[in-house]
């Protein structure tokens, strides 16, 4: 089946934007073996703000067509910006669409696709719907690096609003099994959600993290004390050693 209008239109924009001598360094930065044309996020979220601000008419099954198209290359910013199109239009995404969201993310390969699609993409719907608490929790068990990640991540913007007293303990029951797991994307994943929860619940934060301090990696602990005070900056990183 031919791509649609849609894709050949931002994969041309997108090539058009190129540029040779950033396209290795991404590549390099990235330690990718896609291809890179070297365009900047920023206008590679400006081209998608300016698509979808023409086409207000996008429907779901549209919306995700476009991003299986753009994924289907292994073009770095094509896919990219496949998944920022599900980012710019995750209200029409829900729970439902979980298996999309996977099978995006097992032929991801890099954590500057899985990150919009975790936390940005993923996450949004998690506001929106609860459902996909399952989807969350069989991410964050499986073996592959980046679906966990994603299961991870995927809690991150769920908690930094009034449901958090719901997911809090659903998010522990994920991240509890998998604390001791040696890869470090997983480790700072872990770290990061917990930095940026304890902006808004840093009590329950610390004793949730001191109680599992001696199974918390040091990459997870060094990202997680980042908004605590000396005191509990300090007892965390000593190991939950009080003095």
């Amino acid at each position: 089946m031919p791509d649609s209008g849609g894709s050949r239109e931002l994969r041309e924009a997108l090539r058009a934007r190129g540029d040779a001598v950033r396209a290795q360094q991404d590549r390099a930065y990235l330690k990718s073996d896609m291809e890179h044309l070297g365009v900047p996020l920023p206008a590679m979220r400006a081209l998608v703000k300016a698509y979808v601000k023409a086409h207000p008419e996008l429907s779901h099954d549209e919306l995700v067509t476009l991003a299986r198209e753009l994924w289907r290359p292994p073009v770095h910013e094509f896919r990219t910006v496949g998944a920022l199109l599900l980012e710019a239009r995750a209200e029409v995404l829900s729970a439902a669409d979980a298996g999309l969201v996977e099978e995006l993310v097992r032929r991801s390969g890099t954590w500057a696709l899985v990150d919009v699609l975790a936390a940005s993409v993923a996450g949004r719907v998690m506001v929106r719907d609860r459902a996909l608490e399952p989807s969350l929790r069989a991410w964050g068990a499986d073996e592959d690096m980046w679906v966990r990640r994603l299961g991870i991540l995927g809690f991150l913007r769920a908690l930094r609003t009034d449901a958090f007293a719901a997911c809090f303990p659903v998010f522990g029951e994920v991240v509890d099994p998998v604390l001791e797991d040696r890869r470090f994307f997983v480790r700072k994943a872990i770290g990061w959600v917990l930095r940026e929860v304890s902006k808004d619940h840093p009590d329950e934060v610390y004793e949730w993290a001191l109680g599992r301090r001696p199974r918390m990696s040091g990459v997870t602990v060094r990202e997680l004390v980042k908004h605590y005070d000396d005191e509990r900056r300090g007892r965390l990183l000593r190991g939950g050693v009080a003095g």
